[in-house]
């Protein structure tokens, strides 16, 4: 999803057809880009990961934030951020809760399907939070794989044991969960029921009718 080239937004209100030459017409690429730029809905409905990465996601919220660094507050609608993704890359996804959570304009996350452990803590950053009544949250502490010498392998687990406690740290603060309960909990995969959504504070509603959140 590149915003480069891209044609301008009024082009989605023209039909396809007609004298537009083959040069106008958007590529799918393009056309759902700026589809969900003018609906404020985007999807993370992938594993994060160097392939699929949250860096084009993050360049469309700070550009939105820059074009509407004006409005007042009052006045900013929402961006709605549904995620069904089974998580990924810790380090990536602490550093997108960081922008979410600095974003003026609000977003809010809907889980849909799976939010699960990396998926799980950017569902938490939303200002407020939804999930359909089927969605899985999985919490745990992660897994990890580690290759070199044994000196790098070394700094890699410092470094993966440092992420690991940021991330507690970010669902404690983020939740009700306890600490007592998280590290009860974090040693095996811990599916939250849609009741202990709610218990937990994890989400302020399950949606039994969508237009309400868009």
């Amino acid at each position: 999803m590149k915003a480069r080239g891209i044609l301008p937004m009024e082009m989605l209100e023209l039909p396809l057809v007609g004298n537009i030459k083959d040069s106008d017409v958007p590529s799918p690429e393009e056309y759902t880009y700026w589809k969900d730029r003018k609906n404020r809905t985007f999807y993370i409905d992938y594993e994060i990961d160097e392939d699929y990465s949250l860096v084009e996601l993050a360049k469309i919220i700070i550009q939105m934030n820059i074009e509407e660094k004006d409005v007042k507050q009052e006045d900013l609608q929402p961006i709605r951020l549904f995620i069904h993704s089974y998580g990924g890359d810790i380090e990536q996804s602490l550093f997108f809760c960081d922008l979410v959570k600095a974003s003026r304009i609000p977003i809010i996350t809907i889980g849909m399907g799976v939010a699960m452990s990396a998926g799980f803590l950017i569902f938490l950053s939303g200002k407020r939070r939804y999930a359909f009544s089927h969605t899985s949250m999985l919490v745990h502490s992660g897994s990890a794989a580690f290759q070199g010498t044994a000196e790098q392998i070394e700094e890699a687990q410092k470094n993966y044991k440092k992420q690991i406690e940021q991330m507690k740290s970010y669902i404690l603060t983020n939740t009700d969960i306890d600490e007592k309960t998280f590290n009860k909990n974090r040693n095996k995969d811990w599916y939250l029921s849609s009741d202990e959504l709610l218990k937990y504070n994890i989400i302020d509603e399950v949606i039994t009718d969508i237009t309400t959140i868009i």
